[in-house]
């Protein structure tokens, strides 16, 4: 991504909280600063759960329903166990409340997704 358009991406949604996607390579060592190159910039849906951050909906809605599955399986009476029509019904409730609780936890922003540097920025001319 070019520096040009990432000013124009926050000049034109200012308004909007920038959070970075940090790849693990980068910060591999605790306690030290490491550099890193934006590789891409956009506006999209950030949510969390238990400490890890989401920026895709539907991996969002999978790691609410890992985290709470016996939860909502007694809340819409699911069991594994049930006739399939009511197995079926009882999935088909989940997942709208999957999407409401992804309406509800995740706001947008502009994400900045940071990969290991470009070292060519500083190779001499």
């Amino acid at each position: 991504m070019n520096n040009k358009a990432f000013v124009e991406l926050v000049a034109q949604n200012s308004d909007l909280p920038i959070v970075a996607m940090v790849d693990g390579e980068i910060v591999e060592d605790p306690g030290l600063m490491w550099m890193g190159s934006i590789t891409n910039a956009l506006i999209s849906d950030i949510g969390l759960i238990s400490e890890r951050y989401y920026d895709d909906r539907s991996d969002f809605m999978d790691a609410y329903y890992s985290k709470y599955s016996d939860i909502l399986a007694e809340r819409f009476g699911y069991n594994n166990q049930d006739p399939k029509e009511i197995r079926e019904a009882a999935e088909v409730a989940i997942d709208e409340y999957l999407e409401q609780m992804a309406d509800k936890y995740m706001k947008k922003a502009i994400v900045i997704y940071v990969r290991e540097p470009d070292y060519k920025i500083w190779e001499e001319a």
